[in-house]
């Protein structure tokens, strides 16, 4: 069996794209993108959640970063809200009945505002124009009118309780405590002296006639005091006529202008009753009385502040539903907040610093969400599912559900909650979420998964064409010919790591454009061609390469020993692929075996060192399984073998290298020296079927590198197994050497195929009647175990230690060997 007939075709290393199949010249021809490009999976769970209208039917959308998840998910949603109507407006308004609950009120779109400046411009009028009513000779008259009789009919009770004195001989007196009844004796009140000059019988009479009195001004008293109360009330409802002179007319020209919305007129009603009742405010300053000298005095902006309206979402900007996108949805970002100001050292607050969050304004629309911001946020996300539960925007500082004793602040009433909410993260986060959080599934009933590759189709290498035309458009960049275009879905199919697929990972794709339109202007070309693409991908990778040019020059100068021509025994160049950022690269690494006599232990050097991850070691075992199968069925394998990575410093995982570990061991038995041209990667399963890896592309150029780095002989190569050739999507310069005869890429199947490779020699088929042919490689494996399981029963039953290198008869036959005496 030949490497010829192993080796791959030149055409199926790279799948090439013509640039003749796309139907133009160049990106000016074709209608930029419109929609998800390769995300039919996406699309349709966007369509359902946000065109079912019932609790619960929010989005969880996946995927990779990097796939154009939000971007995608952000357009695809503002389309669909071009056919939402516009929503309502939401404001607060003071609530009479209960000053710490805010009312909020709804109208329909750029109404609130208009309410809101209504107000503003009632207050002005009654600021002005009242306080002039009060000034005015009018006020002055009815005041005079209302109080004219009041003041007669104290007159007359006035006079009427002096002349009951008259006519019993007293006079009255006013002193600080009142009015008091004094006798008059010879025309003149009596003094103390007088009075006690008196015979007691007098004085008796007079006490007595002065009770009667004092009862008579007590009753008169009680009904001065009555009208003086009425006269109050006389003069409040001259006042509230005179306010609501000026006040009505507004009022009913604004409830006539809001009158199909009930909740404002009922609102202006109170409003107008609450500014009669608070009549000191409109009075000018020096006819207001009755202020305590020891309370501050009024703040009349602060007084008036309850009668303005809150505009919290003003929609008249918006042409569609609103589409929120919540970069840094915080507690108070998300759900709004309520401001205090200090004043007098005291905070206070009230309806006008309620403060909208990013929920608000979505309402009517569509919230787009971070999923790791908004779980990095904890009460972010405990609330937002608290809103989706009640289906009502409650707002409440935070620190008010944490306080140890209960505060006095403002308890907005909550606004419906009428938004789709969107996430947007990684499938690491979903399934946590739907593993651990059981109310997750409650809320967000449709969940999707961004795709990481589309087919490359005729139809779906079109709608990459339009993607680019659409990157040029928005990126105002040079027009891309057709070359240009291939050039792309090429790269695509690299990054997708197949040849039949194309990446959905559009960041990357679309920062090459970007690059490759800057080195077309920098040649003044008036396109992009496929060279300004290959310019632009072979800057990226320099840019980040350093990493890969220090391995390939410490292997270049021995530092790490590669050998890249000749042979060994128990040494196989293996591959492996380091990611450095977003640079992934292949590396070889030398992977050596030494075997010798034991009792069937198969030592994993990393593992024993704890440099080896849990994959690693499952191919590990894996290799160990093949061997007992392949070899140890009508014996015990009497051998210790050791593997390893050379010179390797950190932990290895991936189970890639197990069919590499399995060459260098069965060398390493065999004696069969292994061609050192040869790189190897693939994993191998228990019948010794080798099985597909990922890197491959990567591997075999990291590998071609260094062979072309110590000179290109025609006879170096890489196996990769047979499964991974359809991944394959290798540069230029590569095929170039591939096509020239310089470099070969051979595709195995099994374990025997890649030992015909590496060592030259047949693998073997067991014979009919066990065994293998001589001269193969399985043949050479077998003998070397038969001798050493000899060696061990020799060395077991006490004889002399056996030299297990020695050769037994060339048929292989354990019973010619002959024991050589016993020790001691």
């Amino acid at each position: 069996m030949g490497k010829e007939r192993l080796e791959v075709p030149l055409d199926s290393l790279n799948k090439r794209f013509d640039p003749d199949t796309l139907g133009f010249e160049t990106t000016d021809e074709v209608e930029p993108l419109e929609g998800l490009l390769g995300q039919e999976r996406a699309e349709s769970a966007l369509e359902l959640a946000l065109g079912i209208d019932a609790p619960g039917f929010n989005l969880f959308i996946s995927g990779p970063p990097g796939t154009g998840r939000h971007t995608a998910v952000r357009r695809h949603v503002e389309r669909l809200a071009l056919d939402k109507p516009i929503p309502p407006d939401w404001g607060y308004v003071h609530n009479f009945d209960d000053p710490a609950q805010p009312t909020p009120i709804s109208l329909p779109c750029g109404w609130v505002r208009i309410l809101a400046a209504d107000m503003n411009e009632l207050i002005e009028t009654v600021c002005r124009d009242v306080p002039r009513v009060f000034e005015s000779d009018e006020y002055r008259e009815r005041m005079e009118e209302a109080m004219q009789d009041i003041q007669a009919r104290r007159q007359q009770m006035t006079s009427e309780m002096e002349q009951a004195a008259r006519q019993v001989g007293f006079a009255l007196r006013s002193t600080q405590v009142g009015l008091t009844p004094l006798p008059v004796i010879d025309g003149k009140p009596a003094s103390r002296e007088v009075l006690a000059a008196l015979p007691a019988a007098e004085r008796a009479r007079l006490r007595q006639t002065a009770d009667e009195i004092q009862d008579v001004i007590n009753r008169t008293l009680v009904e001065i005091r009555r009208l003086s109360k009425e006269a109050i009330e006389q003069a409040r409802n001259v006042d509230r006529e005179i306010v609501l002179f000026t006040l009505t007319p507004i009022v009913d020209e604004l409830q006539e202008k809001y009158k199909e919305h009930p909740e404002v007129v009922d609102y202006l009603e109170q409003v107008e009753k609450d500014l009669v009742e608070r009549l000191e405010l409109l009075k000018p300053k020096d006819a207001k009385s009755g202020a305590s000298p020891f309370q501050p005095p009024v703040d009349e902006e602060e007084a008036f502040t309850r009668y303005r309206v809150n505009d919290l979402i003003d929609n008249t900007t918006c042409t569609t539903a609103p589409t929120v996108v919540a970069h840094n949805p915080t507690y108070y970002n998300l759900f709004g907040r309520i401001d205090y100001q200090s004043r007098m050292g005291t905070l206070t607050t009230n309806h006008m610093m309620i403060k909208s969050g990013a929920i608000h304004e979505a309402n009517g629309g569509y919230l787009i969400l971070q999923a790791r911001e908004l779980l990095s946020n904890p009460m972010s996300w405990q609330t937002l599912k608290r809103t989706l539960h009640s289906g009502e925007i409650a707002i409440e500082n935070m620190g008010e559900q944490f306080s140890a004793l209960p505060s006095s602040t403002l308890r907005p009433r909550p606004i419906p909650l009428d938004a789709k909410i969107i996430i947007v993260g990684t499938p690491g986060v979903l399934y946590r979420l739907q593993s651990f959080d059981e109310e997750f599934r409650r809320y967000f009933k449709v969940t999707a998964d961004f795709e990481t590759d589309m087919d490359r189709t005729p139809e779906n290498a079109a709608k990459y064409a339009a993607y680019v035309a659409e990157q040029c458009k928005e990126g105002r960049l040079r027009p891309f010919h057709k070359t240009a275009v291939a050039r792309v879905i090429n790269h695509s199919s690299r990054i997708a790591a197949h040849q039949d697929k194309l990446t959905t990972r559009f960041m990357g794709i679309a920062d090459i454009i970007t690059e490759a339109n800057y080195w077309a202007k920098s040649t003044g070309s008036d396109l992009v061609m496929a060279q300004h693409v290959n310019k632009a991908i072979e800057e990226r990778h320099y840019r980040s390469n350093l990493r890969e040019d220090r391995v390939l020059q410490m292997i270049e100068e021995g530092v790490i020993r590669i050998s890249t021509d000749g042979k060994a025994v128990g040494q196989v160049n293996g591959l492996a692929v380091l990611s450095v950022g977003e640079l992934s690269f292949g590396k070889p690494s030398r992977i050596s075996a030494r075997a010798s006599l034991g009792r069937g232990q198969v030592v994993n050097v990393e593992r024993e060192t704890k440099l080896s991850g849990r994959i690693h070691d499952k191919g590990f075992m894996i290799l160990n399984g093949y061997l007992q199968g392949k070899y140890g069925y009508d014996k015990p394998l009497s051998l210790a073998a050791s593997i390893g990575f050379e010179q390797s410093y950190s932990e290895v995982d991936g189970d890639s290298a197990s069919s590499t570990e399995l060459y260098a061991l069965l060398s390493a038995i065999s004696g069969l020296p292994i061609d050192q041209g040869i790189a190897v990667t693939g994993s191998v399963d228990q019948n010794g079927d080798v099985q597909a890896i990922g890197g491959g592309t990567q591997k075999i150029e990291g590998f071609f590198e260094v062979c072309k780095a110590r000179g290109l002989t025609g006879k170096q190569g890489v196996m990769v197994p047979k499964d991974n050739i359809q991944h394959l999507m290798l540069k230029e310069e590569v095929l170039d050497a591939i096509e020239a005869g310089k470099f070969h890429v051979y595709g195995i199947s099994t374990i025997d195929e890649g030992i015909e490779v590496l060592t030259g020699a047949p693998a073997g088929e067991r014979l009919e009647g066990g065994g293998y042919p001589e001269g193969t490689v399985h043949y050479l494996v077998e003998q070397r175990l038969k001798e050493m399981a000899k060696a061990a029963r020799d060395f077991s039953k006490g004889g002399k230690e056996t030299d297990a290198s020695e050769s037994s008869e060339p048929d292989g036959n354990p019973d010619d060997e002959k024991e050589t005496g016993k020790s001691g």
